[in-house]
């Protein structure tokens, strides 16, 4: 009796510094989203304590980049992040001896990039001329691999009118910070209804419903095509032209929808800002024609795009 009483205290008094020391458990494989792994990232507690979270904030290493792995040995980790708690003997460090880390990330490949070209496309629909846009690259970027979080895609042409841009740059941004630059060649489309000669056509002679057809043409190999059939029917030509001919606005004799010493709404743009003054015409205009116009404020002489009947637009 007086044998097992005194096992009994032996097993009591060498239990309480295990039972009471803070359980880590290093795991063999962990997956991070940010760009620094901490003690959390790789182990399990056995409890909730000051200890605990103090210990499982601490930094461990640098993330791996998106999509890519890093392996730690546990002991390596453990030595380091004892020598900031000296002395202190009430933790137990078990598990894998080695951890895997491999770093979250979003990937983007061919399919994602001719999609974001795409939406870019369709949400400028409504300020560019009506047609059915299309974008054939030349050749994809591999694919590639970006952090998590609040993903933006700026897309930029080459060209700001759009048509006929050859190349759209991507910039990719996470949480408003940009990743990922890319440049994409190719051939932009734009099909649309164009006003087209059936037959030969001279200087001088007016253009009647027989002479002229609407059919399907790329607008990106085209300067300033006519797109309403009303508009070109009853109007002279300007040079002789042949059958098949894709009439340009250049090449029809247009009445100026601005003419000289006409009062003209001046719409001017500038960061952002819409501002407007009135002016005086110093020549004729016809749609899209740069023309010089006096500001009836400052007396200046300034040059400005035609866009409507009275309203001209200058760019600063």
């Amino acid at each position: 009796m007086a044998r097992s009483i005194l096992l009994l205290a032996t097993l009591l008094f060498a239990m309480p510094s295990a039972a009471s020391a803070l359980v880590v458990r290093f795991i063999p494989a962990a997956e991070v989203n940010s760009s620094i792994i901490t003690l959390n990232d790789i182990v399990h507690f056995d409890e909730e304590s000051p200890l605990s979270i103090a210990l499982g904030s601490k930094h461990v290493a640098p993330a791996p980049k998106p999509g890519q792995k890093v392996t730690f040995r546990s002991v390596l980790i453990k030595n380091r992040l004892l020598s900031s708690f000296p002395g202190n003997d009430d933790i137990r460090w078990i598990g894998a001896k080695k951890v895997e880390v491999v770093r979250s990330g979003i990937t983007i490949g061919p399919d994602e990039i001719q999609l974001a070209i795409a939406d870019y496309l369709e949400d400028r629909a409504g300020d560019l001329p009506s047609a059915e846009y299309s974008f054939v690259p030349r050749e994809l970027p591999l694919p590639f691999i970006i952090p998590t979080g609040n993903l933006e895609v700026e897309v930029i042409p080459a060209d700001q009118k759009v048509i006929g841009s050859r190349r759209f740059s991507l910039v990719y941004k996470v949480d408003d910070k940009i990743v990922k630059n890319i440049s994409v060649r190719g051939k932009l489309k734009a099909l649309a209804q164009v006003a087209t000669l059936t037959q030969n056509v001279r200087r001088g002679e007016i253009l009647r419903p027989n002479m002229v057809q609407m059919q399907t043409r790329d607008l990106s190999k085209l300067r300033t095509p006519c797109t309403n059939l009303h508009e070109v029917l009853g109007k002279k030509l300007t040079r002789s032209l042949r059958s098949g001919t894709v009439l340009d606005n250049s090449s029809i004799d247009f009445p100026p929808l601005i003419r000289k010493g006409q009062l003209v709404k001046i719409l001017i743009n500038h960061n952002g800002m819409h501002l407007t003054a009135t002016g005086i015409a110093s020549m004729n205009g016809k749609q899209d024609q740069i023309i010089r116009v006096m500001n009836s404020g400052s007396r200046k002489i300034i040059l400005c795009r035609v866009t409507a009947p009275g309203l001209v637009e200058v760019q600063i």
